[in-house]
């Protein structure tokens, strides 16, 4: 496996640490929010935010790598496969229709 560098993107490490992006961008946030005390560990370099990945190792609890490209979690051992089961079959709620004022309601002034 090919050895990371020095600095990462927000999105390598949301990639390591298998998180979402949404969720590694709040906690890169929340490390500039706090002072650096919570979070994921940042410098902002020209406007861009950059992980080193020295800061990371110890939150990992040992040397970080990327995924392989083409591992998915069924190919990981003792990994339960949480992504989404859901059908394209509408919603209960969504067969329902709502029913407006009629000509017979006690409420029409006529």
């Amino acid at each position: 496996m090919a050895e990371l560098p020095d600095f990462l993107t927000v999105r390598e490490v949301a990639k390591i640490f298998r998180i979402s992006p949404t969720t590694a961008y709040k906690e890169v946030q929340r490390f500039l929010d706090t002072g650096g005390r919570e979070g994921i560990p940042v410098l902002l370099i020209g406007g861009q935010k950059r992980i080193p990945r020295q800061k990371l190792e110890p939150l990992a609890g040992g040397p970080i790598h990327l995924p392989a490209a083409n591992a998915g979690f069924s190919e990981l051992p003792d990994v339960v496969d949480l992504r989404d089961r859901r059908t394209n079959k509408p919603s209960r709620l969504a067969k329902r229709t709502t029913s407006g004022p009629t000509s017979d309601s006690p409420n029409d002034i006529g």
